[in-house]
């Protein structure tokens, strides 16, 4: 695996055949002034081609998802768009409860988690209750 996302070429809306490397495994932040294309390269490319990519691997046809205006796109995994847009107003609502990952992490937590005893120190192991019970969803 690559350690960065290359972007070639890349023409959709505002942008004008940019070319960068965004680290991975990084916080990468996007700034800029009103215009200068942060949204665009986040959402109209990066995120557009992740979900076209995703569907392909599935099997599924991507036709309902545009190839973004790019001339090539290497080192990208899946990942998650979260909008700006308000969708619960709940004040404890976070990324995790809005995409529904928390779930997925918890189950993981469960699956691989180990507890230890307050007392004696002794690890308990994981039940594999967690597992059973998402795939009888």
């Amino acid at each position: 695996m690559k350690d960065v996302i290359e972007i070639r070429g890349a023409r959709e809306n505002n942008l004008k055949n940019i070319t960068l490397q965004i680290p991975k495994y990084k916080l990468v932040v996007l700034t800029g002034p009103s215009g200068s294309g942060k949204s665009t390269l986040a959402l109209d490319t990066l995120q557009r081609e992740c979900q076209r990519q995703y569907m392909e691997s599935m099997g599924m046809t991507a036709e309902t998802v545009a190839k973004p205006k790019v001339d090539s796109i290497v080192g990208l995994s899946p990942s998650i768009s979260v909008g700006q847009h308000v969708t619960n107003r709940n004040p404890r609502s976070t990324v995790g409860t809005v995409t529904d990952i928390h779930t997925y992490l918890r189950l993981v937590y469960e699956k691989l988690g180990e507890r230890p005893c307050p007392r004696c120190g002794t690890r308990f192991m994981p039940s594999g209750r967690a597992i059973a019970a998402f795939g009888s969803r």
